[in-house]
């Protein structure tokens, strides 16, 4: 499902089939309004999982430095508690 804008006028493109927005009914009208509300979800939270992503991974890389790097005098990083 899309919809597209033609001489001004939204048109729903369903199944290669176009519709007029304003011509459905006020069922399809609402059933279209939140198909396209939950398609700005999905891409906003596509958008929040990638941010979360390269977040995670810029943070194992710094943890992955911090625990290969030398262990400082008086630092007990490199000590394991039994």
């Amino acid at each position: 499902m899309s919809t597209e804008v033609t001489n001004e006028e939204p048109v729903l493109v369903l199944d290669d089939k176009k519709y007029v927005i304003s011509e459905l009914s006020d069922v399809a009208k609402y059933l279209v309004s939140n198909l396209n509300n939950l398609q700005m979800k999905i891409q906003a939270n596509t958008m929040e999982a990638d941010q979360l992503k390269v977040a995670q991974e810029g943070l194992t890389a710094r943890l992955k430095e911090e625990v290969e790097k030398e262990p400082e005098e008086g630092d007990i990083s490199g000590i394991e508690e039994d």
